[in-house]
């Protein structure tokens, strides 16, 4: 058995900046905090970087509480923005989980969102209850470790001893899925520059050619 962790964004699915829009709209509405994220770096990041990273700039704290009311108040206005930006799955993503959902894999996630937002992104699109369980960045603002909580969790749900795989679009996928043991797919969806990717151990276009993505993870 074959445990499959996915990245999110720019990986299963492209969200046109709706979580940008939705984090700047939840800055402005608890702290007043116009244009939050400019200027940050974030792809591959986690949630639980990128909010106290951005109060850091600001020269505010982020504490326990903060971080629990961003989240209450982010994730409607994430639901919100993902239908203004008219959110939609990467190329060949259905019909591989649909495959995959007939082979003795674990499916999982490993993403820096916050749970209930990766929930948010995924349902609408069809495909969260292909997933068992995952590394979210609830777990941890370092993404190794995020992806180390959800391999844990996932492993419940495997044989012992089961291969793990990481898939994603960023270098830092590629770097916390081998520090975590997994080998790494990458593909060209994201939000990577050229040479980014050149990591990982086999890099895809996309998943849309359907046989040459079931060998990549399943090998």
């Amino acid at each position: 058995m074959t445990i499959l962790m996915f990245d999110i964004d720019g990986t299963l699915s492209l969200s046109q900046g709706a979580g940008t829009l939705a984090m700047s709209r939840t800055f402005k509405e608890l702290w007043g905090i116009e244009n939050a994220l400019d200027g940050m770096n974030f792809a591959g990041r986690s949630d639980t970087w990128i909010v106290p990273t951005a109060l850091a700039n600001q020269g505010r704290d982020c504490s326990a509480d903060d971080l629990a009311r961003f989240i209450d108040r982010y994730v409607p206005h994430l639901g919100d923005a993902l239908v203004e930006r008219d959110s939609r799955l990467c190329p060949g993503v259905l019909p591989l989980l649909e495959a995959l959902s007939r082979e003795p894999v674990t499916l999982g996630l490993g993403t820096g969102n916050f749970r209930r937002a990766a929930e948010a992104k995924l349902a609408p699109l069809g495909i969260w209850d292909y997933f068992v369980d995952g590394g979210y960045g609830d777990d941890h603002p370092n993404r190794t470790e995020l992806l180390a909580a959800g391999l844990e969790r996932l492993r419940r749900h495997a044989d012992n001893g089961a291969d793990a795989v990481v898939i994603g679009d960023t270098a830092h996928d590629i770097e916390a899925g081998h520090a975590i043991g997994a080998r790494v797919v990458a593909v060209k969806t994201g939000y990577s520059d050229p040479g980014d990717l050149d990591g990982a151990d086999i890099v895809l276009e996309d998943l849309s050619d359907l046989d040459a993505s079931m060998s990549a993870l399943l090998r």
